[in-house]
């Protein structure tokens, strides 16, 4: 009765944002239903016929003078929008924490916000010198041709990076039409969803985490809020990096479970990243031969089958990812020389710096600081520069603070595997990026690292319950509620 009673709303409390996730319609009794004067009806017509006069004449004005990029995106964004608090109040539904709920909704508006400065910036600021304005351009090319049913284009060129990017947005453009600012708010929303099954995966594979700070960083963080908010691999990548980390959580408590998704993660990111599919599937592997089995015939068989299902889905990424880089030597020395060769093409144009290569492990600590936190305050040359440096100080304060739970996580290795699958990417991905010299592109590029190392910045610094009793039951319950789903 107390757990139930902790997750309704007070009749008497005021209206605020977490109605919208938590309240249901309600039938008033019919003895107190509203009886509507004559004048009254005549009030609310005449009201509503005037707003929809003003919204007709405010379109009509905007089709005749505004290009379809605006005008289109009237149509599609609060359709965006209402699709996406219809998910929310799902999504709100099975969360028992009122707290996470309010920040699930207003991480949700302050996307919104993030979507609009990252158009402003890639389209006013720039005036279209950036990725996006490639694949709109290619896009609302191939959108025209597709709607007419001609598809040859379609096959012309290797559908994979970028090219898989320009078709993704084409598929979007055939549903939207050519508005580069509706497509934003499509892709940043499909960034806000990766983000929120990064949460769902914290909450399953580590029921006694800080999940509150979890949640607080993965939606409100400055780098969450822009870079991934844009058309733009980032935006797309995030998405199936959520859903891997869902399957993954899922497939460490049980190898039969979770497979579905991870073979969704592996298709999202092998078509425009496979190098980093690779790195997620084989951190998954290093986790899995770590993890500890249970010392029954059922612990064993299932960390065999484990292995049975990730040893040739890395395999094939490892394959993948060596065509996709154009190697023909798959050796650990080939991998290094290319990343090492696309880092010194990362360091071209503006916001250069010195990077910090790995090359032994000894380099290690400092390129794990340079990837996850340049630029600091005193390297910072612009504004856009001087909130990631703000947003790195932020970082090593809350390290500062979280250094019980960091200790905790090294141990934690060794008995929990999504712990251990957080530590194998860090520092795979810190090996792949170390050599990038260019401020704006690392800042861009670790959007797919920072929920993997905010993992590390919430684990709980002592071992057993670090919440309060009523906490613990309701995450519990929403973590048997995630294994029934």
């Amino acid at each position: 009765m107390e757990a139930k009673r902790a997750t309704m709303l007070p009749d008497l409390a005021l209206p605020s944002s977490r109605h919208l996730l938590t309240t249901r319609c309600r039938t008033a009794p019919a003895d107190s239903a509203m009886t509507w004067s004559p004048g009254g009806r005549i009030a609310w017509l005449a009201g509503g016929s005037t707003l929809g006069a003003v919204v007709a004449v405010a379109f009509t004005w905007a089709v005749d003078n505004w290009s379809y990029n605006l005008w289109g995106a009237m149509i599609v964004v609060p359709f965006v929008v209402f699709l996406n608090l219809v998910l929310l109040g799902r999504a709100a539904a099975i969360e028992p924490d009122l707290w996470i709920r309010t920040v699930f909704f207003w991480g949700f508006v302050l996307k919104l916000l993030g979507t609009l400065g990252r158009y402003y910036v890639a389209f006013v600021v720039y005036g279209g010198n950036a990725d996006a304005q490639r694949y709109n351009m290619v896009a609302a090319f191939e959108s025209m041709w597709w709607r007419s049913g001609h598809f040859a284009s379609f096959g012309s060129r290797s559908a994979s990076g970028t090219r898989a990017m320009e078709v993704i947005t084409s598929a979007i453009y055939v549903v939207t039409g050519p508005s580069p600012l509706a497509a934003f708010f499509v892709f940043g929303s499909l960034a806000f969803w990766g983000a929120y099954l990064l949460y769902r995966a914290f909450l399953l594979a580590v029921p006694d985490g800080n999940h509150r700070r979890y949640a607080l960083l993965i939606f409100a963080l400055p780098s969450m809020l822009y870079w991934p908010s844009g058309i733009g691999k980032e935006s797309w990548l995030l998405l199936w990096l959520g859903v891997t980390a869902c399957g993954a959580a899922r497939f460490f408590q049980r190898p039969g479970q979770g497979i579905p998704l991870l073979l969704l993660g592996a298709a999202g990111t092998m078509v425009v990243r496979p190098h980093i599919a690779f790195l997620l599937f084989g951190s998954m592997l290093v986790a899995q031969i770590l993890k500890p089995g249970r010392r029954d015939s059922d612990g064993a068989f299932g960390k065999v089958l484990g292995l049975i299902v990730l040893v040739p889905l890395v395999w094939l990424m490892l394959t993948r990812s060596a065509t996709f880089l154009g190697l023909d030597d798959l050796t650990s020395q080939a991998l290094s020389a290319e990343f090492r060769t696309r880092s010194e093409l990362a360091t071209q144009g503006g916001s250069e710096f010195d990077p910090t290569p790995v090359t032994s492990p000894l380099d290690l600590p400092w390129a794990i600081v340079s990837v996850v936190l340049r630029p600091f305050p005193w390297e910072a040359g612009n504004p856009q520069a001087l909130i990631q440096a703000a947003e790195g100080v932020f970082l090593i304060l809350l390290a500062v603070r979280s250094s019980a739970g960091i200790r905790r996580g090294f141990s934690m290795v060794r008995t929990n595997a999504y712990v251990a699958f957080t530590a194998a990417y860090t520092l795979g991905f810190v090996w792949a990026f170390s050599g990038i010299g260019n401020f704006g592109i690392l800042s861009r590029q670790r959007v797919l690292l920072l929920p993997i190392v905010m993992v590390w910045l919430s684990l709980p610094p002592k071992q057993g319950p670090t919440l309060p009793p009523s906490r613990v039951r309701d995450v519990t319950s929403a973590r048997d509620f995630a294994r029934r789903r």
